[in-house]
């Protein structure tokens, strides 16, 4: 039994439902969005509609949380007797954030800070955070709740596909997807993350429909005599993404199947149109 209070810390782009918010104690910091008329707190003061229905004329820009902003909620925890934290970030391959909060971190000497790079998101990210608040509210100890990230990170993932790469190529999170030539001929990637957490093309499918299918097949397969937890993801494509998750619902060794909306802060770098799939395989 772990004695320490461990506090256990993420940032906005995890999609956790709220529902499970609401019943578990997640400390969230936004990412920001910045609008042609100010900077808005990812999923605060700014919605995932508001920036859909802005597109395309106005793309917005995102940035991680300010040293400010975490040092503040370092302050918090301390103020409330937390003596550790873990930190479980988006991908060091898509965002600054995990570097910002290392180097915060390094400047804490009353909170002995754990990090941990997810080298995910969404609620690829979002099922690793589950995870360890959950083993956290089980009273295990920190280095028990590290090393079971880190044997987890490989047996969770996601696959998402989008109607267009414009917004991807434009906000320079591009990755390892090749996005000229499938404008080009029309080809929808299904686009999966790397062990570097970088966006990379699992498939190549000859339209929008298609790729997802594509996702829903490898889903199925990944799941097959496994125990799994899954969340359907979708970006302004509810009707399609509650489809799926119909389909999904009754999958042989399902433990935990979500439907959670993407924050604006990825839908800036997705665009409209997003259906997506992530997992946890539960060993």
């Amino acid at each position: 039994m772990n004695n320490s209070k461990i506090a256990i810390i993420t940032d906005s782009s995890c999609d956790i439902p709220k529902e499970y918010l609401e019943k578990h104690q997640v400390f969230i910091l936004p990412l920001h969005v910045s609008m042609p008329e100010g900077d808005y707190l990812d999923g605060v003061n700014i919605s995932p509609q508001e920036v859909y229905s802005r597109m395309p004329e106005v793309v917005p820009s995102t940035s991680q949380p300010s040293p400010g902003d975490i040092k503040e909620l370092f302050e918090q925890l301390k103020r409330e007797g937390y003596q550790e934290a873990i930190a479980v970030c988006i991908s060091s391959g898509l965002s600054g954030t995990f570097n910002v909060f290392g180097m915060c971190a390094k400047e804490e000497y009353d909170l002995h800070i754990h990090m941990f790079d997810s080298r995910r998101l969404s609620m690829a990210l979002g099922l690793l955070v589950i995870q360890a608040v959950d083993m956290n509210e089980a009273g295990s100890s920190s280095a028990e709740i590290l090393a079971a990230l880190e044997d987890s990170w490989a047996n969770t993932n996601g696959y998402f596909c989008i109607p267009t790469l414009h917004y991807l190529i434009k906000g320079g999170r591009i990755g390892l997807v090749t996005g000229t030539l499938g404008t080009i001929l029309g080809i929808v990637p299904v686009i999966s993350i790397n062990q570097d957490g970088r966006y990379f093309t699992y498939a190549k499918c000859r339209n929008y429909s298609c790729a997802i299918k594509k996702i829903e097949e490898s889903i199925r397969k990944i799941a097959a005599d496994k125990r799994i937890d899954i969340a359907v993801l979708y970006g302004n494509a509810a009707e399609k993404a509650k489809i799926v998750h119909a389909n999904l619902k009754n999958l042989k060794g399902l433990r935990n199947l979500y439907l959670c909306q993407i924050s604006p802060a990825l839908g800036v770098h997705t665009g409209p149109g997003l259906v997506g799939l992530a997992y946890r395989i539960i060993k």
